[in-house]
């Protein structure tokens, strides 16, 4: 089969990330941040999200060429991520794979941002995948498990009906004032040692993820404390809630896998999936886990060139 040199575009949320690889070979990924631009807000600023992709799509390209050393003429596809994400950022990486379409003469593939965390696993191992397979993903605005029959058959099993993991995270840390992104904070200052204060409530497995009222109790907690005129521990409060998301997190994955016997592995992705508790919690599950590594748990177009690839095949 013809080698296929596929330009890969990144701009769901915050990060913009270009990457370029022949087949399933990565020549390329890069990615620019505009976090420290969100800091000071403490969470994304969907404006500021999308003038930086607007600032940085051509100089992600141009690095994203010259460290692939090929030429741009060499490109055959070219896979963007479409949804879901924030609309405006969504709508300038659209724009810029349309004009890159148009320029070189090539195809576009549309790629859902969900599938391409599914599929990150394979990046830099490339296992072969046996269907059907379990598939949790958790980010700053997604958490859910998908049953996955093959590379267009994804099913969604259950999902969150409010916040996310990394949306709860970051709001438990405003609330404690910790450094943003929180969820990066909270997994930096867990203790195994301070997760004594009970949980609000027993998980019913069978019923969608719900993560808004874990903020609701810190919030009373730390109003509780302030009243008492008592210290704030912020690692006994954020290692506790952290055990018990984790600890639904495992009794949802251990539903669907009793549910679904026929799945071969199960496999994490999304920025929340470098989360050492995350990672330890999952392995201590009775099936095979396949995990991207560290570096493609954030959001990157290594992935949806991953993902694109597949679809091509």
């Amino acid at each position: 089969m013809k080698k296929k040199y596929i330009l890969a575009i990144e701009t769901s949320c915050d990060d913009t990330s270009i990457a370029i690889s022949c087949n399933s070979h990565i020549l390329s990924n890069v990615t620019l941040s505009s976090m420290s631009e969100h800091k000071k807000y403490g969470g994304i600023v969907p404006e500021i999200a999308a003038r930086s992709h607007e600032k940085n799509l051509n100089k992600c390209f141009d690095l994203a060429i010259k460290q692939a050393q090929i030429s741009k003429n060499k490109i055959t596809h070219v896979v963007y991520t479409s949804l879901p994400g924030l609309p405006g950022s969504l709508h300038l990486g659209k724009i810029f794979a349309k004009s890159m379409v148009s320029l070189l003469n090539v195809p576009s593939i549309p790629v859902n941002h969900m599938h391409g965390h599914i599929f990150s696993f394979i990046l830099e191992t490339k296992p072969i995948i046996k269907y059907p397979f379990l598939s949790l993903v958790v980010s700053g605005g997604h958490t859910a498990i998908y049953l996955v029959k093959s590379i267009n058959d994804i099913k969604t099993l259950t999902e969150t009906t409010d916040d996310a993991i990394g949306e709860t995270l970051d709001k438990i840390g405003r609330i404690l004032k910790l450094s943003y992104p929180g969820g990066i904070a909270i997994d930096r200052i867990y203790s195994d040692k301070k997760t004594d204060i009970p949980m609000i409530h027993h998980f019913d497995p069978s019923k969608p993820f719900s993560f808004s009222g874990i903020k609701t109790h810190v919030l009373n907690l730390v109003n509780k404390s302030k009243m008492q005129d008592k210290k704030i521990d912020k690692v006994n409060i954020t290692s506790s809630l952290l055990k018990w998301i984790m600890e639904e997190v495992k009794i949802k994955l251990q539903y669907y896998i009793n549910q679904y016997p026929e799945i071969n592995f199960l496999a994490i992705g999304g920025g929340v999936s470098a989360n050492k508790l995350l990672r330890k919690t999952v392995t201590s599950l009775p099936i095979k886990i396949m995990m991207p590594k560290l570096k493609y748990t954030g959001d990157n177009a290594a992935m949806i060139a991953a993902y694109g690839y597949l679809l091509i095949k």
